[in-house]
Formats: C-alpha cells, structure tokens, sequence
C-alpha cells in the first residue's frame, strides 16, 4: 500500500496534498490505514525537500478534517444511518456495543483513546456526533492525540525513506516491523505526555 501511494503521488503536484485529501477521504470511510498514509506522506515530504514538520503540520489538517466529518455525520444522520442495513455492515452491532462500554467507562477521555484504537476510531467519532457530544470537546481531545500520533508518523515515513530509499525490499521489511509496534510507540508517547502534564499540574499545585 506505501508503494501504490508512492507511485501515484510521487513527482506530481499532488505529492504534498494528495495525501492530505486521502485523509479526508478517510473520513468517509475509505479503508486505508492513516498511519499508512501519514508514513507516505513524510516519505514524499524527502522527495519534494520539505522538511517533516511542515508535511505534519499540513497532515494534521487532513486528519482532524476526516474525523470532523465523520463527527459531523453523526451528528446530523446518526440516528438514521445507525439502523440501516448498509451501515451495519461497516458498523455492526458487536462494534457500536463497544464504543458504548468505551464510552461509559472512560466518557469523553474515549475520544482521545479513539485515535489510537484504528478499527474503532471511525465509529467512535461517529458515536460522539450521535450523542451530541460537544464539537470543542471532540476537536481538544483529538485534536490532541493527533498532535502526538501525526507527527511520529510523518517522522518515521521520513526517516525510513532516507535510510532505506535505494532498498525498496528493506524498506517494506522495516516498515512491517515500524507498522507492528507503531502504534505502541504513539500509545507510549501519549501516555509519557499525559503524565507529564499531570506531574506539571501536581508541582504548581505545591506552590504556596
């Protein structure tokens, strides 16, 4: 899949926004994988001379645009859509029970957990539009862990690119290997955020 964005994105105007748009349509429920995406975008950042932080930036635009759309269309057809026969098959009833349970243990801290958990990201956002969740509340929390997650991933599609550009074999091997523990990567980093915050919180609270 890294390869089939290369090539139909690399040396074309698109380099930079065809990802982008990819991720919108990620929104609606195209099946690709974002964190794939978000790899091929910083791999294509190289090719271009753009430095990772200015295709992140422009990344995380596209990632917080597909998951308000999706927001959005649970807001506005949520309770349509959830019963019919069509959107079940994307969104059985197995899933949405566990998006519920997510929700009523962790309330709206599950829209941070949303961003690290891919087959229930989607439906998770979806579910916060149905309840009427607050736009500010979703857009703080994900935008969040977005700011954690899109940013490691556009760094790691740089950094294999530039160590593994001329060994396209090397480079799908290690990208295997970045796919099966990136997302503990991400989990890890946000947890060490998280606790940093709460640690930053706990000092000013000591001061007299």
């Amino acid at each position: 899949m890294l390869e089939a964005i290369l090539d139909q994105f690399q040396g074309t105007p698109l380099s930079l926004w065809g990802p982008f748009f990819v991720l919108l349509l990620c929104g609606l429920g195209l099946p690709i994988p974002e964190d794939i995406v978000l790899i091929a975008a910083g791999a294509l950042g190289v090719l271009d001379e753009r430095a990772w932080v200015h295709v992140s930036a422009i990344m995380y635009a596209g990632v917080m645009g597909g998951d308000s759309i999706t927001f959005f269309a649970g807001r506005y057809f949520g309770t349509r859509l959830r019963t019919a026969p069509w959107f079940q098959r994307f969104f059985p009833a197995d899933k949405q029970a566990k998006v519920e349970v997510l929700f009523e243990r962790h309330g709206s801290k599950g829209l941070f957990l949303g961003r690290f958990l891919p087959g229930l990201r989607a439906p998770i956002f979806f579910t916060a539009g149905s309840m009427r969740v607050s736009f500010w509340k979703f857009f703080c929390f994900d935008g969040f862990a977005a700011l954690i997650s899109v940013p490691v991933f556009v760094w790691l599609g740089h950094w294999l690119w530039v160590k593994f550009q001329d060994d396209i074999d090397q480079l799908n091997r290690s990208l295997a290997v970045t796919h099966s523990f990136s997302r503990w990567i991400v989990v890890v980093a946000a947890i060490g955020c998280i606790g940093l915050w709460f640690w930053s919180r706990r000092g000013k609270k000591k001061i007299p």
